[in-house]
C-alpha cells in the first residue's frame, strides 16, 4: 500500500512542499533517508508504507536537542572517531549521509569548518555511550 505525500507530511507535522522539496533534492530529511517514493499517473507522489510508517517512527523518536549553549565545547570528527571507536572515514560517511550506526542515529553536526564537522560534546558523549552498550549486547 501506499500513502500520498501530503498525508505523510501531516504525519510527519511538516508542510508538504518542504517533503516534496527534500524528495527531489537529495532524499534527506533532518538528517535521515526518506523513503523510496513513486509518481503516479496525475502527479501525485506517494511513499511505500512500511517504509513511511519506519521513517515516521525514527522522525518521532529522533533526539530533539536544544542547540549548544556557546560556551560548550564542540568536538571534531577526528576526536568523536576516537572516542567512540569508530574509523573516522565510516564516521563522517555516516554523518554526511545521514545514516545510522548500528541503529543508533549519530548526532546531528552543530558546525562545520570546510570539511571538518564539529559536534556537541553532550550529544557525542550520550552517543558514545549508547554505541559502546550496543556492541556490548552483541
Amino acid at each position: 500500500m501506499y500513502i500520498r505525500l501530503d498525508l505523510f507530511a501531516d504525519m510527519l507535522i511538516i508542510l508538504p512542499r518542504e517533503l516534496l522539496q527534500a524528495t527531489r533534492a537529495d532524499g534527506m530529511l533532518g538528517g535521515f533517508s526518506l523513503p523510496r517514493c513513486h509518481q503516479v499517473r496525475g502527479a501525485a507522489v506517494m511513499f511505500l508504507q512500511d517504509e513511511a510508517l519506519s521513517f515516521l517512527n525514527q522522525w518521532q523518536t529522533r533526539a530533539s536537542l536544544s542547540a549548544p549553549d556557546s560556551d560548550e565545547p564542540l568536538i571534531s570528527l577526528d576526536a568523536f572517531a576516537r572516542q567512540a571507536g569508530i574509523a573516522p572515514l565510516a564516521l563522517w560517511q555516516a554523518a554526511s549521509a545521514g545514516k545510522t550506526l548500528r541503529g543508533i542515529a549519530l548526532p546531528v553536526a552543530v558546525k562545520s569548518y570546510g570539511s571538518q564537522l564539529m559536534f556537541s560534546s553532550m550529544a557525542v558523549e550520550m552517543f558514545t555511550v549508547e554505541y559502546k552498550l550496543s556492541l556490548l549486547k552483541k
